[in-house]
């Protein structure tokens, strides 16, 4: 998947959050679990997979760490882009003046 932060960034306005909110999409699926909870299940597939694809214990544990150090790169980069959004729009929120005298 490419990430292109300049389309998240010309997508991410008030108007396009409205719509979204007011129109939306399916509902996103609603997680009752904890955070640890849902982070082995959502690990326990890939490592299956990793598992039947590398039989031996360093070759399995070197796949899962270079699994991981992307993960957390992926994790990275959306949080910062995150981050950036969150800004932009509190900077829309509060100096956008949408005033128009008649």
């Amino acid at each position: 998947m490419e990430i292109n932060a300049k389309d998240i960034f010309a997508r991410m306005n008030l108007q396009n959050i409205r719509a979204f909110i007011l129109e939306g999409l399916d509902p996103m699926e609603v997680y009752n679990c904890t955070y640890d909870e849902r982070l082995q299940k959502g690990n326990a597939l890939m490592i299956k997979r990793l598992k039947k694809i590398y039989k031996g214990e360093t070759e399995f544990s070197d796949s899962v760490d270079d699994f991981y150090d992307a993960l957390v790169t992926n994790g990275e980069v959306f949080t910062e882009i995150g981050m950036k959004a969150g800004a932009r729009l509190l900077f829309q929120l509060l100096f956008q003046n949408d005033y128009t005298p008649t």
